[in-house]
C-alpha cells in the first residue's frame, strides 16, 4: 500500500498525472459531482493546510468518467457513484462508504469502518480487502471477483449473476457469503481464519420464507475454524470442513464432505454424494431432504466414519448406499433406520424399500429400527436374516427395506424384536 501511495506522489508532483482534492467540512451534509475526469480524485474531511475538521458529515459523491484512482477519507456516511475507469479506490478506516460501481476492473481496499460495495456490469471484477464491518455485493455477470477479510473483519459477501469469486478469510476475521437467487457462479472458499464461517449456496429459505436456489457449485477448506457450509445445486461441491466442528451440507449428485473436527454434522444431498468424517463426534443425514427442496433421495454413495466418539447414521430414503462405521478405540456407531420423517417444511414422509451396505458390522454397532426421529416404537421390523448370495448377512424388514452386513454372517447378528434392535454377538 505505501509502495502505491508514493508512486502517486511521484505522478502527481511530476505532472504526469492530474490531482483533484475536495475538502468535506465536519457536520454538513453535502452533493458533489466531479466534472472533469482527473487521474486522481481525493474526498477528505483535511483542507489545504492539512488540518483535519472534527465530527461527522454524510453526503453523496460522483466521480467523473476517466477517473483511475479514488481515495475516501471523511468520517461519517459517504455515498459515492464510481466510474468502471476506477482501477483503484480506498476507503479511510474512519469512513462508512457506499461505492456503487458498474462494469470495470480494479481493487478496493475498505480499511475500517462499515463500507459497502455494490458492483453490477458485465465483466466487473474487483480485488478487494475487507478490514472493518462490509458488505460486498456482486451481481454481474463474467465476472471474476477476489475477497481477502483481515484482522477483526466482519465480512458479508453477496455473489448473484454469474460471477465467480474467490474468498479468503484470514486472521480472525468471520466471514458469510450468500448467493443471489439463480446464482450460476462458482465460489472457492479458503478460511485461514481462526473462527468459523459460512456460505449460504445450494438451496434455502430466507427469513421471509423465500426459497432461494442457486445452481453452482464451491470448493471450501473450513481450516481451523470449521463452520457451516451449504453446496450449489449443480452437485460437486467439494466441501472440506477442516479441523474445526463443522455443519456440512450437500447441494447435488457428486458431492464430496469432509469433517475432522470434534463435533461435525454431513448432511448429504440428492444422488450419490461421498461424506467422510473424522475427529470425534460426527452425525450423517441421507435420504431426508434439502432445505427449500423438500424431500430427496440417496441414490449409491457412500459415508465413512472415523471418529473416535459416537458415530450417529440418520437414515431416510437411500438406495444402493455404502456405509463405514468407525474402528476408532472407544467409538460407537449407531444406524437408526427410520419408517417416517416429516421435513422442515411439513412434508410428511413415509419411508420403505430403502437398500444399504454396512461395511465391517461388529461389536460396538448398533441398528436402530425407528417410527421417527421423536419415536423409537412402531418402526419396521425384521422379516428374515438369511445369508446373502454374494457373502456376509442380508436383513429384511417389513418395509421392504434390505439390509446388507459385509463380512458378517447370521450367527453373528442378534434381533432384540421386543425394541427393534439388531447388534453384533
Amino acid at each position: 500500500m505505501q509502495t502505491y501511495l508514493n508512486g502517486v506522489t511521484a505522478s502527481v508532483t511530476g505532472g504526469t498525472a492530474s490531482f483533484t482534492n475536495i475538502d468535506i467540512t465536519a457536520g454538513t451534509v453535502f452533493g458533489i459531482g466531479v466534472g472533469v475526469a482527473p487521474h486522481f480524485t481525493e474526498i477528505t474531511n483535511v483542507d489545504a493546510n492539512g488540518a483535519s475538521t472534527n465530527g461527522a458529515a454524510a453526503g453523496v459523491a460522483t466521480v467523473a468518467a476517466g477517473t483511475t484512482d479514488l481515495f475516501v477519507q471523511v468520517p461519517g456516511n459517504v455515498t459515492v457513484d464510481g466510474v468502471a475507469s476506477t482501477s483503484v479506490a480506498i476507503f479511510g478506516g474512519n469512513s462508512n462508504v457506499t461505492y456503487n460501481v458498474g462494469g470495470g476492473t480494479g481493487s478496493i481496499f475498505a480499511a475500517g469502518g462499515a463500507d459497502s460495495l455494490n458492483a453490477t456490469g458485465s465483466g466487473s471484477s474487483y480485488n478487494v480487502t475487507s478490514a472493518g464491518n462490509d458488505t460486498l455485493n456482486f451481481n454481474g455477470t463474467n465476472g471474476v471477483e477476489t475477497v481477502t477479510a483481515t484482522g477483526n473483519a466482519t465480512t458479508s459477501v453477496f455473489l448473484g449473476g454469474g460471477d465467480v469469486a474467490t474468498v479468503t478469510a484470514a486472521d480472525n476475521s468471520k466471514v458469510s457469503v450468500v448467493f443471489h437467487t439463480n446464482a450460476g457462479g462458482n465460489l472457492d472458499f479458503v478460511n485461514n481464519s481462526s473462527q468459523a464461517q459460512t456460505i449460504f449456496s445450494g438451496s434455502y429459505s430466507t427469513a421471509g420464507g423465500q426459497n432461494v436456489f442457486a445452481p453452482n457449485s464451491i470448493t471450501v477448506f473450513g481450516g481451523t475454524g470449521g463452520g457451516f457450509y451449504v453446496g450449489g445445486r449443480g452437485g460437486f461441491n467439494s466441501i472440506n470442513g477442516g479441523s474445526g466442528s463443522s455443519t456440512l451440507v450437500g447441494g447435488g449428485q457428486g458431492d464430496t464432505l469432509l469433517a475432522g473436527g470434534a463435533n461435525n454434522q454431513l448432511f448429504g444431498g440428492a444422488g450419490g454424494e461421498t461424506l467422510m468424517g473424522a475427529g470425534s463426534v460426527n452425525g450423517f443425514y441421507l435420504g431426508l431432504e434439502e432445505p427449500g427442496i423438500g424431500s430427496i433421495q440417496a441414490v449409491g454413495g457412500l459415508a465413512s466414519a472415523g471418529g473416535s466418539g459416537t458415530q450417529s447414521f440418520l437414515l431416510g430414503n437411500v438406495d444402493g448406499t455404502t456405509l463405514t462405521g468407525s474402528t476408532v478405540s472407544g467409538s460407537q456407531n449407531v444406524f437408526d433406520v427410520l419408517g417416517s420423517y416429516t421435513t422442515t417444511g411439513g412434508e410428511a414422509l413415509t419411508f420403505g424399500g430403502s437398500s444399504f451396505t454396512i461395511n465391517d458390522f461388529s461389536g460396538n454397532d448398533t441398528i436402530n429400527l425407528l417410527k421417527s426421529i421423536s419415536n423409537g416404537a412402531g418402526g419396521p421390523s425384521v422379516e428374515s436374516v438369511q445369508a446373502g448370495l454374494a457373502g456376509g448377512t442380508q436383513i429384511l424388514l417389513s418395509d421392504n427395506t434390505v439390509i446388507t452386513l459385509s463380512n458378517v454372517t447370521t450367527s453373528q447378528v442378534s434381533v432384540n424384536g421386543a425394541h427393534n434392535v439388531i447388534t453384533f454377538v
